[in-house]
This record gives structure tokens, sequence and C-alpha cells, in this order.
């Protein structure tokens, strides 16, 4: 599911603010059937499990679940980016290489039972509610209404913006719907957004 561009109309208090990171969107499959208990890809099928080191702890959870969230480096700011490609693509990277972590933000399946018909604020509460271990966490969510405080602390800390989401809204898979909202800080694209060449992953 992809979120649109702006600022919903009217008040906010039927909303949830996350943190939006710069990283690269993945999602993760934990079941105990799989070789290694744990995969993850990107939104367009990659397999990357490999690129964090020590996700495979996920598999401890006691449940099977699938997770939607991001993949970052370092703090997921406009400098860290660049920091995942030594991981993904094989590169060498000068230095030691930025610590890679998963900040899951979706819970589309769990147990056996799908949770994409289950409103956003039921899914989130069931995702908070899981003992996510190793190199992952929950990005944390916030009321509606702070959306301007979170983005104003997003711009201090160099993090690319915010996603508001309607608390009712459904999971549509593939669709890019309004019912998410994107927002950047005002001096990203001119200031802090490193500019990527062609062949540099896309990121939601």
């Amino acid at each position: 599911m992809l979120a649109d561009r702006g600022l919903p109309r009217g008040d906010l208090a039927g909303w949830a603010a996350e943190p939006k990171l710069d990283g690269w969107r993945a999602m993760v499959v934990v079941d105990p059937s799989l070789p290694d208990g744990v995969v993850m890809r990107t939104r367009r099928g990659h397999g990357i499990t490999s690129a964090v080191p020590g996700i495979g702890a996920l598999a401890e959870i006691g449940h099977r679940v699938v997770l939607d969230g991001e993949l970052v480096a370092g703090a997921g700011t406009s400098g860290d980016f660049y920091g995942l490609l030594p991981h993904l693509v094989g590169r060498r990277h000068p230095g030691p290489p930025a610590p890679v972590s998963f900040w899951a933000f979706d819970l589309l399946w769990i147990d056996g039972e799908p949770l994409v018909d289950r409103p956003y604020l039921e899914r989130r509460r069931q995702l908070e509610q899981l003992a996510l271990t190793g190199p992952c966490g929950v990005l944390p969510r916030f009321p509606g209404p702070d959306a301007a405080d979170l983005l104003a602390a997003c711009s201090a800390h160099d993090v690319e913006g915010i996603v508001l989401k309607r608390l009712r809204s459904i999971y549509r898979p593939g669709e890019r719907t309004r019912h998410w909202r994107k927002l950047k800080t005002p001096d990203w694209t001119a200031v802090h957004r490193p500019r990527r060449g062609p062949q540099d992953p896309a990121a939601e």
C-alpha cells in the first residue's frame, strides 16, 4: 500500500502520524516452515534477507506474521540512505558499514489470519503487542493532531517527513491511496535530499 501526497482536509482527529524514515520499503515473513524461519523482500519481490544480520531472531517471537516496514541504515536520515547500498548490492564501502535495521509499521497477517481488511488502528495495536527482537522494532505512531509538531521534530533531526494514516483505513496491497498521506519537511528536497542516480533503488 502506497501513500498519496499532501495534507488531508479537515480535522486530523481520525488520523495517526508516523515518522517517514529514508530507507528501502520491505516486507518480512516470519514462519518456522521457512528454511531459516524468516524471509525479507523488497516491495518488488527481491530477496534481501541477508542484508540484515540478526534478523533471524524474529523467528523466536512465537508467531507467524507478515510485516510491512522500512529497512534503514543508521538512523534513517538523508545522510544514512546510501549506507544501505553495501548491504543490498554487495558494494564495498569505505570504513565500517552502517548498522542496518528493520522498522515495522504494519501487520498484514498473523498465525494464519489475514488482517488487511481490519482497520489500521486494530492492525497497529496487534503489531505493537509483538515482542520484536534483534535489529527490528516498531515505528512509533502519534495522534494525528500532533502532526505539525512531529513534522517539526523530523525537520530538526534530518528525517524525511511523516506519513498520516486514517485510523479506520484498511490495507489495500499495491494501491496508492488517499487514506495514507505523506508530507516531507519543507527543506528536505531543496537542501538535505541527496539526488539518486538511475540505478539506485526507489523507496516509498
